[in-house]
């Protein structure tokens, strides 16, 4: 017991002292053409005047990034027409259409619109529990966080919905990770569209506190996903991944060696530049010295001769 509690002051000194403790937020969409976007169907959205137009309807007409994400906070401002119908979709891969999930976007036209299928609600999913403006030919600012299980909806900035995914059965089996979409306006009356800009993102993954914070979970899914995310960052969690391998906790000290072999497989690649290996070899270098278990500072002086 007095161990663990000595790892997590440990661990907490160190993301205390992080230099880069919160990412800002990067724009998703630069208001001139759909660069970091890939359309399913040419001329569903369109770029005019810095907003992000769809007036398309039917499927096969969405538009998603081409990155994927797990743990992020996603702002955009949105419109709907009249009979405007869209969504966000979250976690998705475009090429299996039942995967993710979707936040509403819903103009109030349709009898269909109860607190399940309303703006703001996870389509189909979890219904809002305070409902958004729904009045159209106005802009709204929304924000989606998803924090590992967790996800937040809000409009204007009243939250509208909070959900503890691993308590929706509906949600059971969803991945923790894929794309960002926006659907085509499914409104089917002519002239009508939804409207997008000032789109931008925190990506979560890359902050080192947020991602050591996930191997102490429960859930395997999010360990994987925090260990993809440690292995991507690189030399920047090398630190925390060796007061990690000198605790206590078993699974801690198992996970905290696989990403320390992959940081440094990854990095050994003849790919890599001189810079980046430099980088690296200095911060297992202020590892092994500052390092209170003799076993995680050989281990790293075998990883360190992998780079040289």
């Amino acid at each position: 017991m007095k161990n663990s509690i000595l790892l997590t002051l440990v661990i907490s000194i160190f993301l205390f002292s992080c230099e880069s403790k919160q990412q800002d937020f990067v724009s998703l969409f630069n208001g001139k053409d759909l660069t970091n976007w890939t359309l399913q169907k040419q001329g569903a959205f369109e770029v005019i005047d810095g907003e992000m137009i769809t007036r398309s309807t039917g499927s096969g007409t969405d538009i998603y990034t081409e990155k994927a994400y797990s743990n992020f906070i996603l702002q955009l401002e949105y419109m709907l027409s009249e009979a405007g119908n869209s969504g966000v979709f979250i976690r998705r891969d475009p090429s299996k259409p039942g995967s993710g999930f979707e936040v509403q976007l819903l103009a109030p036209w349709t009898p269909w619109r109860d607190d399940l299928h309303c703006t703001g609600s996870l389509y189909g999913h979890v219904a809002v529990t305070n409902r958004p403006d729904e009045t159209t030919g106005k802009w709204y600012r929304m924000e989606i966080k998803c924090d590992r299980n967790m996800v937040t909806v809000s409009v204007n900035d009243q939250i509208t919905t909070m959900a503890d995914i691993d308590t929706v059965k509906s949600l059971a089996g969803k991945p923790l990770t894929g794309y960002i979409g926006l659907q085509g306006n499914h409104a089917e009356k002519p002239d009508q569209f939804a409207r997008f800009r000032k789109i931008r993102i925190r990506d979560l993954d890359a902050e080192p506190d947020y991602v050591t914070e996930g191997f102490s979970n429960p859930n395997w899914e999010i360990r994987y996903v925090s260990n993809q995310a440690a292995t991507s960052l690189g030399a920047v969690m090398i630190q925390s991944m060796a007061v990690m391998m000198s605790g206590s906790d078993p699974m801690l000290r198992s996970e905290a060696k696989q990403v320390l072999f992959d940081i440094v497989a990854k990095t050994s690649d003849p790919g890599t530049s001189e810079k980046e290996k430099r980088t690296l070899i200095r911060e297992i270098d202020k590892s092994i010295n500052s390092c209170s278990s003799e076993i995680t500072s050989d281990y790293l002086r075998w990883l360190r001769g992998m780079l040289e």
